[in-house]
């Protein structure tokens, strides 16, 4: 018997409840749409005043951006597990998964580190540069929730984030090629930056690109608008993929089937 049929229907079911897992998450958890513009700025600052500080200061920008990153996680594990997230929580949140973040940071800064040192004195190389960038974004993709979801730490979590996309990339990237669809829309060249350059802080300004393309102008107000309504799409996007990656990791491809013919 050919199961396809089944598993693609078991798939698209998958999709549709984490879309309203991820709706009811956010209208449960509203107020969490002012956290990225919130850490934006203040990061922003904090960089401005640190700026002067040479070596030592860059050290602490770094680990305040772990420490954002690690604050949204913790929102998202609330948020996924279908939590009534606290405002009074955000203060143990920044320090929970720092070590897993600040050791991910690090990796991926000498992967950069040395792409550029490779281009820079090979210029005819950046097209395996960007290979490279594309494989790594692609096979790295689940980290955030790993991060928060997984059952390890550390390094490690790249070792369990290739052995789940080896189990479940195309479940899981189809909605990522959906979520990206519009950046190349607007063009090759944005949507290739949207790929290589999807941390939070990064999303939250090509998607506020992305809205104030389309938005109409209305002075002040799109300015201001334009920031909150990407801070909400890119809220929902991470609360879809954690209630997606949920129910991936649960379960395998022969019990989504077996489940789907239940249904049936």
């Amino acid at each position: 018997m050919n199961d396809l049929p089944l598993l693609v229907r078991a798939t698209l079911h998958m999709y549709r409840a984490a879309a309203v897992d991820a709706s009811r998450a956010l209208a449960r958890n509203a107020w969490v749409i002012v956290l990225l513009p919130a850490f934006s700025v203040l990061v922003g600052m904090f960089a401005r005043v640190a700026g002067g500080l040479g070596m030592a200061g860059g050290l602490l920008v770094y680990f305040a951006v772990a420490a954002a990153t690690s604050a949204f996680l913790s929102i998202l594990e609330g948020a996924v597990g279908k939590e009534r997230v606290q405002p009074s929580e955000l203060a143990e949140s920044f320090g929970r998964y720092l070590g897993s973040v600040v050791g991910l940071f690090f990796i991926f800064y000498v992967i950069q580190f040395l792409l550029t040192l490779i281009t820079s004195q090979n210029p005819s190389m950046l097209w395996v540069a960007l290979a490279i960038d594309a494989l790594v974004f692609l096979v790295c993709n689940p980290l955030p929730e790993l991060v928060y979801q997984g059952r390890r730490e550390g390094v490690a979590l790249i070792d369990d984030a290739v052995q789940f996309m080896r189990e479940n990339s195309v479940e899981w990237l189809v909605p990522l090629a959906a979520m990206l669809a519009p950046f190349f829309l607007v063009g090759l060249p944005m949507g290739v930056v949207a790929m290589t350059e999807m941390g939070p802080s990064s999303a939250l300004g090509l998607l506020t690109n992305l809205v104030e393309s389309v938005l109409p102008e209305r002075g002040g107000v799109a300015r201001w608008a334009a920031p909150l309504l990407a801070s909400t799409l890119l809220c929902w996007v991470m609360m879809f993929r954690g209630f997606l990656f949920k129910a991936l990791d649960r379960s395998g491809r022969r019990q989504r089937v077996f489940e789907a013919r239940m249904r049936d």
